[in-house]
């Protein structure tokens, strides 16, 4: 006599283990298999548990292929368009630099570009959108949160609207407490200070902190010509500018709309540049010196940015190349060590330090650590002269992806951006 074999019962807990490991747009549609699941996946520990196997695997780390559309109608080119963005894996950008890349209509965010959203910064897979609108008199700016991955957006939120310009923002996050949070902070000329405000999102108040101690470096006077911040990178729960501590008696907006860095540079010392770095928990700064190898200043304008999950400076030394450390231990100044030299000559690198707003940043450290993606405004080509750097050959490659909309439109205008959230994960985190 057969028997009818036994259910097999999977311990909730070993469920969670094993579909953490799943890509959020998988798991969105799980949610539909039954309440259970739907209960299991929208839980707050799940969600945390996801964010956490995300993180913490480079294998699901990504590099946002933000894309602009823009169909003509006409024979011209409509006011009416579209962003998408593209969560394509580190892995794939390494090993093929010039694909053609279909958008996906799960990751679509349709605007009718007035008024148009410019995105700030991503923090565990949120996107936060600004729109900034202005005239002589006054301005006013509110935001969205935005997560692709589950396709939601929130409503408006954090408006504000004040009569002196120049309000310019980073978005970031209190991992001890989840709580994420917008920085808007806009320099007074008058005084050589600053006015810095904190918005929590979930209590849609903003609220004055104290100012920054130093000036960062590249406050601009005209934020929305520049973009939405002034090289400001998140990480550990901070957000960090190059600063300066020496007070320029020169009023910096006698050198235009930004500190003019050929002109800055013969005022100050390498000792005069620090970084400032403001805490999301407790909201208080703190001041780090750069490495003691850093040594003179020159044409070009040196940066920070986030490199192997370090915090990452990165200078032009003697005219000849670019030299990269790495802060280790963050907040450590004796963990820097130097990470790389890499000549101009090797990067193909044809520049002009008279432009003001040269920069060349190191964005992503591939698996094996020999590959290096920069991306610099002063290179020709497309996808704005992002390049891959091979460290064991010495050798460099061009990216070329090019994104079309569907796999037949051949007359949207696509404009790709590489540069403007890199490190994006995907995630399950709510946007209210």
């Amino acid at each position: 006599m057969s028997k009818t074999p036994s259910p097999v019962f999977f311990p909730v807990d070993l469920i969670a283990e094993i579909i953490s490991l799943l890509p959020v747009k998988s798991l969105v549609r799980f949610m539909c298999v039954s309440n259970s699941w739907n209960t299991l996946i929208s839980d707050s520990a799940f969600v945390k548990l996801h964010l956490k196997r995300t993180t913490t695997s480079r294998n699901t780390h990504f590099t946002l292929l933000v894309s602009n559309h823009y169909k003509p109608v006409d024979g011209k080119f409509s006011y009416h368009s579209s962003c998408t963005i593209i969560p394509y894996p580190i892995t794939h950008l390494f090993d093929n630099p010039s694909a053609i890349v279909v958008a996906d209509s799960h990751y679509f965010l349709n605007y009718d570009h007035r008024p148009m959203f410019g995105i700030v910064d991503s923090c565990n897979g949120l996107i936060c959108l600004v729109h900034h609108d202005f005239n002589f008199t006054h301005e006013e700016y509110w935001f969205r949160l935005w997560n692709p991955s589950t396709r939601k957006i929130s409503q408006n939120l954090g408006y504000s609207r004040h009569l002196k310009l120049g309000f310019i923002f980073n978005f970031g996050c209190d991992d001890s407490t989840g709580t994420f949070k917008v920085v808007a902070y806009r320099f007074i000329r008058d005084e050589y200070t600053s006015e810095v405000k904190v918005f929590n999102v979930g209590d849609n108040v903003w609220r004055n902190i104290e100012s920054f101690p130093i000036v960062p470096l590249d406050f601009p006077l005209f934020p929305y010509l520049m973009g939405n911040s002034c090289n400001c990178v998140f990480l550990n729960s901070t957000l960090n500018w190059l600063a300066l501590h020496k007070h320029i008696q020169k009023d910096p907006y006698d050198y235009g709309y930004e500190y003019d860095w050929t002109c800055l540079m013969k005022e100050i010392t390498v000792e005069d540049l620090v970084i400032v770095s403001l805490d999301m928990g407790t909201e208080t700064y703190n001041r780090y010196l750069l490495p003691q190898g850093f040594d003179e200043l020159s044409s070009g304008k040196p940066t920070i940015s986030v490199l192997g999950e370090c915090l990452c400076f990165s200078y032009f030394h003697q005219g000849t190349g670019i030299v990269m450390w790495q802060m280790k231990k963050f907040g450590v100044e004796e963990s820097w060590i130097q990470f790389l030299k890499i000549s101009y000559h090797v990067l193909q690198l044809y520049y002009d330090f008279s432009y003001n707003h040269f920069q060349l940043l190191p964005m992503v450290l591939s698996k094996d650590g020999d590959s290096l993606i920069l991306c610099s405004n002063a290179m020709d080509g497309v996808n704005g002269g992002a390049i891959i750097y091979n460290c064991k050959d010495n050798s460099v490659q061009k990216i070329r992806v090019n994104v079309k909309k569907t796999i037949t439109d051949d007359e949207s205008r696509n404009i790709l951006y590489l540069d403007l959230a890199v490190g994006y994960v995907e995630s399950l985190i709510s946007i209210c």
